[in-house]
């Protein structure tokens, strides 16, 4: 009976973060060893030819809504099986469902399955770390796509539910801190080992610095629905850049942050604080059309990209080795800086990073097999390949 799966052949971005030749040994659900070229592999052990490629760890997706037509808002196996099927596709092996605003029955149902998910994983799907609450506490000013109908200011009551509801499987939390209780909502979340996150705010630089001296420690899609800069206004975004303890969200498709200001944040923060997102939603992956998101807000994807009908962006639709990719053959990160975005960076920020993000003997089997053009080829999901690409 097979008991080990070796990649050979590929070059491995090894726990010192260098891409060297070397082969990668996988005993049943976890990392077995990192051995050298052509290194006799135990008896029992099957052979994935993998030559000529990158072997790095799975991507961890931290800002993503659905794909494909599903929607996590939907709470169901159906739901969760088919976007696991979908984000496989780019190489992501693990990821917070990411919710929008709803009323609260519709957040609360979410964050009990995502909790159920969380505990009871399955085989042959990627993992569900947990959850990503974005909205309903948002500035209505900077909403994107949000719905204003279910935007409102975070109460002592509804935290309490959520925190029963979710428990420690709520890992992030966007939200305004301008927003009456926002602070509190800020503490009230730190205090309990919640990342909060400033996102869809129009908050300033001094509110900016307040809410991170309260515990925030995360900004969402950095640029995006914030206000810009100013040299005499300058908003939240240079709060978020100077404070080396907060984690920077960045959605690199092309259109969302121009290749620029990716390459000045990523220089100012550095590849150990920026998390590459997709912000995908439940129309990414679809063709161009006409669509209805799962809350009712209509949508065009037009050359690939989504807009709502008043022309604001509605997410993003690139899947996370399209952003790995960008960062890469756009703006010149070198591969090894990227890939540590798109894995080890975000499981760091959610305290994950003893099971995921690393290729560390003893961890998840969690591994994305790239080509040169950062494609992906295989993705393997504790240990079982849940998307191959090769055919």
């Amino acid at each position: 009976m097979t008991r080990y799966l070796a990649l050979v052949g590929g070059k491995v971005l090894v726990p010192g973060r260098h891409l060297l030749r070397r082969e990668l040994l996988i005993d049943r659900e976890n990392i077995a060893e990192i051995l050298a070229p052509s290194a006799t592999l135990p008896p029992s052990t099957e052979e994935l030819d993998v030559s000529g490629s990158i072997v790095a760890p799975g991507f961890v997706d931290t800002h993503v809504h659905g794909g494909r037509g599903y929607n996590f808002m939907e709470a169901t196996p159906e739901t969760f099986a088919f976007i696991s099927d979908y984000l496989a596709g780019g190489g992501v092996t693990s990821c917070l469902a990411t919710t929008t605003s709803a009323s609260s029955e519709d957040i609360l149902t979410v964050c009990e399955y995502t909790k159920e998910r969380r505990n009871n994983r399955i085989s042959g799907q990627i993992d569900f770390l947990g959850l990503h609450l974005e909205g309903p506490f948002l500035n209505p000013e900077f909403r994107g796509a949000h719905a204003k109908r279910y935007l409102r200011c975070p109460t002592l009551e509804e935290l309490e539910a959520l925190w029963e509801s979710a428990g420690d499987s709520l890992k992030v939390v966007t939200l305004a801190p301008e927003l009456t209780g926002g602070i509190f909502a800020v503490r009230y979340l730190a205090r309990r080992g919640v990342q909060v996150s400033i996102g869809h705010a129009g908050l300033s630089y001094e509110d900016a610095r307040e809410a991170l001296v309260a515990g925030a420690r995360r900004g969402t899609h950095l640029f995006n629905a914030l206000p810009p800069i100013h040299h005499r206004v300058p908003g939240p975004v240079p709060a978020l850049l100077e404070d080396e303890s907060a984690y920077l969200e960045l959605t690199v498709d092309g259109r969302h942050v121009h290749a620029g200001v990716v390459a000045l944040a990523i220089r100012l923060a550095g590849p150990d604080r920026i998390l590459l997102i997709t912000d995908g939603t439940d129309v990414a992956g679809q063709p161009d059309g006409e669509y209805k998101r799962w809350e009712g807000t209509e949508v065009m994807i037009e050359n690939g990209q989504a807009y709502t009908h008043s022309g604001s962006l509605a997410g993003s639709t690139i899947r996370l080795n399209d952003a790995v990719a960008n960062v890469v053959q756009t703006i010149g990160v070198p591969i090894e800086h990227a890939l540590r975005m798109a894995s080890e960076t975000p499981a760091q920020a959610i305290g994950e990073l003893h099971r995921k993000g690393t290729l560390v003997p003893g961890k998840d089997a969690d591994v994305v097999v790239l080509d040169e053009k950062l494609s992906v080829l295989v993705t393997i999901a504790r240990g079982s390949i849940v998307y191959d690409g090769r055919n």
